[in-house]
């Protein structure tokens, strides 16, 4: 029901009604605000987890499934939007950043850190990379609309890549579709993310590796902080890295792979420029 046409239109009425009534009351707290962050990547791709460790800073607001692109696209104001997404983060910590609802859910609470609350809000945006991409790929202009309302608040864009496997598998194991459907959907979206990156000017762009985030996270982690222009703290990047577990079953070997769609995807990596690094894995093969 809720993801019919009228409830949401529904609950997009309901929400430009509350946040404009109380726009003058968060109008301190959003003052502040320099940076937007848009995270990008195809679904699964680890936008989850940089965004759960982000919001743990004191200075960032990274909510999850906020859908900001869809308030966009309705016409909400910059205070409006923003008003959403902490409000978005802070029900996110409240229930404990809990991820993979659809295959093996986990949390990405980070202990003793920031999540759902801020000091002074520097950064804010939203998580979910996958949906993020597929609206303003499938609708470019949404890059100029989202600029238009941010104003003087500059956008930033992390593209999360990972390797081909890992999110084609699990969107097998969550949809229950084939692999040849998965791998041609995860096409779509890499040509998706070609259109998108071609329409953001390089020095507002940075691209993360899930696996580089793994091996060294604090590293990482610290990179990210600094494009986004904010400081970071020796225990903030510590219990961050302290939730990362390099251990988890790579969702690669919870699938049988043909050696059809193996040659499809291996053809995908030597095709975008962002997944060369992952040219002859295989699959582990």
């Amino acid at each position: 029901m809720w993801r019919s046409r009228a409830f949401r239109a529904v609950d997009i009425a309901r929400r430009r009604v509350l946040t404009s009534l109380n726009t003058r009351r968060h109008e301190a707290d959003l003052g502040s605000v320099r940076t937007f962050c848009v995270l990008l990547g195809t679904v699964k791709s680890g936008g989850s987890l940089l965004g759960s460790m982000l919001d743990a800073h004191p200075n960032v607001v990274l909510s999850d499934e906020a859908d900001p692109m869809r308030y966009v696209t309705a016409g909400f104001s910059r205070a409006q939007l923003f008003q959403l997404l902490v409000k978005s983060a802070r029900r996110e910590a409240m229930k404990g950043r809990v991820t993979a609802r659809r295959l093996v859910p986990y949390s990405l609470a980070v202990p003793g850190q920031w999540q759902g609350r801020f000091s002074e809000i520097l950064v804010i945006g939203d998580s979910k990379a996958g949906p993020t991409t597929r609206q303003m790929g499938e609708r470019p202009e949404l890059v100029e609309a989202l600029r238009e309302v941010l104003g003087t608040v500059e956008d930033r864009y992390v593209h999360v890549i990972r390797s081909p496997y890992d999110p084609i598998s699990a969107m097998v194991r969550r949809s229950g579709r084939t692999l040849d459907s998965a791998v041609a959907d995860y096409a779509a979206q890499c040509e998706r993310l070609l259109t998108l990156r071609s329409l953001i000017p390089p020095d507002r762009l940075l691209t993360v590796a899930y696996e580089d985030v793994i091996a060294n996270p604090a590293a990482q982690l610290g990179r990210l902080c600094q494009f986004l222009r904010v400081k970071v703290q020796a225990s903030y990047l510590s219990d961050c890295a302290s939730m990362v577990d390099a251990n988890r079953q790579r969702e690669r070997h919870l699938v049988q792979w043909t050696p059809a769609a193996l040659d499809a995807v291996e053809d995908l990596v030597h095709r975008y420029p962002f997944l060369n690094r992952y040219v002859s894995e295989g699959a582990d093969r």
